[in-house]
């Protein structure tokens, strides 16, 4: 691949914003999982969670996402929560990317 010649596949923009954000994970064998961890990024449609408490998550795992994002994030950004189910799209030694499900609640800064 040439340098210079990538396409960026995100949807959505893409904000820096560390934000605590809490995911519950059901496993296979029907246990329930809380982990916590710290966005490193956050767009309408997914975020990046770094530094989590739990390690266990695989690639297309279904999880509930509580993510409150911080007072002073909020004049950059457009929403205040999110809350709601979320995929693994990606796993690395740094964290996990989450796709937003449709029904994703997103709840408005109000100004």
């Amino acid at each position: 691949m040439r340098q210079g010649i990538f396409a960026e596949k995100r949807k959505f923009e893409r904000l820096s914003m560390a934000a605590p954000v809490t995911l519950k994970h059901v496993s296979d064998d029907g246990k329930e999982q809380l982990a916590e961890g710290i966005t490193s990024d956050v767009s309408y449609g997914g975020a990046f969670v770094k530094d989590l408490a739990c390690r266990s998550l695989k690639l297309n795992d279904s999880l509930r996402v509580s993510l409150t994002v911080p007072r002073d994030s909020a004049r950059d950004f457009p929403f205040s929560r999110f809350s709601g189910k979320a995929k693994v799209v990606r796993v690395s030694e740094d964290g996990v990317a989450l796709e937003f499900g449709e029904q994703m609640l997103r709840l408005f800064v109000a100004n």
